[in-house]
Formats: C-alpha cells, structure tokens, sequence
C-alpha cells in the first residue's frame, strides 16, 4: 500500500492487487479506470500540477503515468532491485527513483523526456527505503534500512551530507521514512520509536520520542507540521518546535501508509484494504495549513 494526494480533492493509492486507484474525495467515487501494474507495487508519487503520476514497482522499474488518461508516458528501468521510493520535484521536471538491495541506486530522470539526467554520476545506496526531494528541487535525500541517510545536489548529484549508518530506517516494509520542512533546512528521518530532525546548513541534529515505540513508522508533511504514524496510530507533531500538536488519531487496525495532502487539510491513512481520510481543519490551529497551494480544477470534477 501507498497513497498520495492530487491537490486537496483526490487520494491516489497504490494497492497489494498491482493496481493503482484515483479516488475523489468528496464523494467517493473512483475517477477513471484503475492502472494496471505487471509486477507487485511498491511506491507511489504525484507531481504538485496533478499531471504525472510515478510507481515504483517489484519489476525494478519506476513508471511515469498521464493522471488524465492513466496511460504510461515513460518507463524507467536499469534498477538492480524492487523500487521502493519515488518523487517529482516541486516544479514537476525531475524524477528520483531508488532502489533496495546490496547495489541499491538512485537515478534522476526528466519526467516527459525519460533521459536520465547524471548518467556520469551514479548514486549508490545500498537498501533504500525512500527518497524525497527538497522543496525547492535543489537537493534530494535518500534513506536506506541500514546505512543511514544522504542528502545530495540535484544539480550533480555529489553528497552534500551523511549520516553514515546511522538513522537507518530500520524496518523491513515498506514505509515513507522522509519529510522535509517548508524551508528546506531540515529533514526529519523516522525510525522505530523516534523522529530525527537534521538541520541541513549546521549540520547538527535532534530527534524525539513519538507516541508508539514498537511498530514501524511512516511520516509525511505539508512542511509546516508531521503526520507520524505507528502501529494503529498517528500522532502530529511542530515541524518547527518539534511538539506534539492535536489529538492522537486511532484505528481498529494497522496503519500501513499516510499521505497529507498540499495545504495540511487531509490526512490519509491506508489501513487493511481500507483508505480513510480524515479533516484536520476543525482539529489545528490555521497556521498550520498552506493556503497558497492552488487546486487543479482539471482534476477535481
């Protein structure tokens, strides 16, 4: 399972059929037909325009699909391992998409040509579990399950921090273990228990305790504030002040995936063969929500 939003009105979700879903959120109602995957799904993003949608897939292949029509614009293939982390930049150019395993990679594609961009300057990293682009598209970060974070240039692709093995994600399904602030200047990593937040330009680091300490964790942000979900819960947290903000919300059952979509106001939780989206809006203070994200009316009937 993975879900993400387009825009503030739909959910895309990625699900253990090989099949990936658009869904409305208003009324429920699926939106268009389901896109077909030949190998099991492992990872899912949507570009801020609504356009693109990318997965990443057991095939060792991350795909690019038309949101409109659901056909496939370009392939990605080379990976020595399953895809497990996929994002397009913020200005919807530019897609990263790393790979598990010992020979584990990252590679940077141009989303409508399909040319890969630093084909002279290969990113290994062996088992990553996600890769998340900075918000302005300068710099993007990977994860791996047991050899820490990297953050790296787009530009060309060197290393501009590391973690070492450290603040490994340490987990053996599929999670979203990446999120950065508004501003760019920090990552937070999630690992079981904890979130670490690391401040790019001082190079220094913090991390604090989350609500559950035994289940694997996913975490997802609108820059402002962390939606972090462990076990049958999710907790929100000050991207800023690192406190815990609102109520802990629970469910019946494991939560496998979370999405927040652009502006704060949604949150979504993949849970058993079920999404559920819950309305923050009633629940944080406004502060915490985006509101100069614009919606796609294209997408939104």
């Amino acid at each position: 399972w993975a879900v993400a939003f387009v825009g503030d009105s739909q959910v895309v979700v990625g699900c253990a059929d090989r099949g990936i879903r658009r869904w409305k959120i208003e009324d429920k109602q699926q939106q268009g037909p389901t896109i077909k995957l030949g190998d099991d799904f492992r990872s899912v993003a949507v570009s801020q325009d609504g356009r693109w949608i990318v997965s990443g897939d057991h095939g060792k292949r991350a795909i690019v699909w038309n949101a409109d029509t659901h056909e496939r614009a370009c392939e990605f293939t080379g990976y020595g391992g399953s895809v497990t982390g996929v994002d397009i930049s913020s200005d919807c150019t530019k897609v990263v998409a790393g790979c598990y395993g010992t020979t584990g990679t990252a590679r940077i594609f141009g989303i409508t040509s399909g040319a890969e961009l630093l084909p002279d300057s290969p990113i290994s990293h062996r088992n990553i579990r996600g890769v998340k682009f900075s918000p302005d598209g300068s710099r993007f970060a990977t994860v791996s399950n047991d050899c820490g974070f990297h953050v790296y240039s787009t530009h060309d692709g060197k290393v501009l921090f590391g973690s070492g093995t450290r603040y490994s994600s340490d987990v053996s399904d599929l999670v979203t273990p990446l999120a950065w602030s508004s501003d760019g200047q920090q990552l937070f990593v999630a690992t079981k228990g904890k979130i670490a937040c690391f401040n790019i330009s001082k190079s220094s680091y913090s991390e604090w305790p989350i609500h559950e300490t035994q289940s694997r964790v996913s975490i997802a942000s609108n820059g402002r504030f962390i939606a972090c979900s462990s076990g049958k819960s999710v907790s929100l947290w000050d991207c800023m002040s690192h406190e815990q903000i609102g109520s802990i919300i629970t469910h019946a059952a494991r939560i496998n995936c979370v999405a927040l979509s652009p502006c704060g106001g949604y949150l979504a939780c993949g849970n058993g063969k079920n999404i559920i989206v819950h309305n923050l809006k009633d629940d944080l203070p406004l502060k915490y929500f985006v509101s100069s994200v614009s919606e796609h009316p294209r997408h939104a009937t």
